[in-house]
Order: structure tokens, then sequence, then C-alpha cells
């Protein structure tokens, strides 16, 4: 029996499932494993991109859903809901194309972005659909630059292509935090830095 439970994780609607699942605690890695089993044949590159993209897409509208939730508790509307909100808002309504574009590729951003759109009421068809557009553009460049890069890494390298498609998504992933450690680390250990 546990056999064939185990058999049935090979199953390409199991997999597709982890990955839209995965995408929830960590694109990053939902993206190398989509790239990953897409050059090893346990998906199709169509599947797998589908899946990741869904994914996030989902998780994506979940915090708009989340922004719009916080919004019937009316302790927070009566505490966020100032002037300076009406401000925030008219600026999300007016750039809403460039604010959806930069959450999706600057990190720590998406959080804040995309639950403030729920909460202030952004036209969810026009949320939904520059979502749609960031996620396919940048899952799409992310699938592309891991798939080249680890083509080229596997040769070099002489490692599994599987296992070298996903070192340039696990490098992009870690080049944020690296940037953010040394920063700090750099201002710290400068004394002229330390009285700022």
């Amino acid at each position: 029996m546990l056999n064939d439970a185990l058999n049935g994780m090979g199953e390409p609607w199991f997999i597709v499932t982890a990955l839209i699942l995965t995408t929830f605690l960590l694109e990053d890695v939902a993206i190398a494993a989509g790239v990953s089993l897409a050059t090893n044949g346990n998906l199709s590159w169509l599947l797998a991109f589908t899946a990741v993209a869904a994914g996030i897409a989902l998780g994506d509208l979940l915090l708009y859903w989340l922004g719009a939730g916080a919004r019937r508790i009316k302790w927070l509307e009566k505490r966020y809901i100032t002037t300076d909100t009406r401000k925030i808002t008219e600026s999300l309504h007016s750039h809403l194309i460039s604010a959806t574009i930069l959450a999706r590729v600057i990190p720590g951003l998406r959080l804040f972005t995309y639950t403030a759109c729920g909460f202030i009421k952004v036209s969810l068809p026009k949320f939904t659909f520059w979502v749609v557009i960031a996620v396919v553009v940048w899952t799409a460049s992310l699938f592309w630059i891991s798939a080249t890069t680890g083509h080229a890494l596997a040769q070099l390298l002489g490692v599994p292509e599987s296992v070298a498609v996903t070192l340039p998504i696990i490098a992009i992933a870690l080049a944020f935090p690296a940037y953010k450690y040394f920063k700090q680390h750099k201002k710290s250990s400068n004394p002229s830095t330390k009285n700022e």
C-alpha cells in the first residue's frame, strides 16, 4: 500500500499540485524544481511553466484578498484609512502597472503592495490582468535563464543538467540576501557610519 502511494507521487497531477503549493512557500524553489523536472522529462516544459506561473499568480491574488478581507475589520479601516492612505490610494490607482511589476521583481515589496491593493479596493480585474502579465514575464525569464545557463553549467561542471539548471535560480535567490548582509556588515564595521 505504501509502495503504491509512493509510486503515485511520480504522477504528473501530483507533481503539478506540489509545484503549485511550493510557490506559496518559496517561489524560487518552485521555479528551480519546475525547470529541473522539465529538463529531466518528468513534466513537459509547458506543464511545468504553467504549474509554477499559476501557483505564483494564485499566491499574488490571495495577497490581494487578504488585503480586501482586512478592510472588513473595522478597527483596521479606522486606523489605516487616513488622508495619507488616500494619497497612497490615488498613487496605486494611477500607477498600478508599475507598482505591480516592481513588486514582482523587487524582494520585499509584494506583500505590502498586493495587500494594499486589496485593502484600498484597486479594481480586481485590472489587478489580476497586470499580475498575470508580470508573473508570466518574470517566470518565463527565470525559466529561460535557468535552462540556458544551466545547460552551459552542466557542460562546464560535468554535473547532470537537471541539477545544473537549479544553480542559476539558487544564485539569484541568494543574491539579494547576500547583498543586504554584506551592505549591513560593511556599514557596521565602518566606524564613520556608526555615528550616523
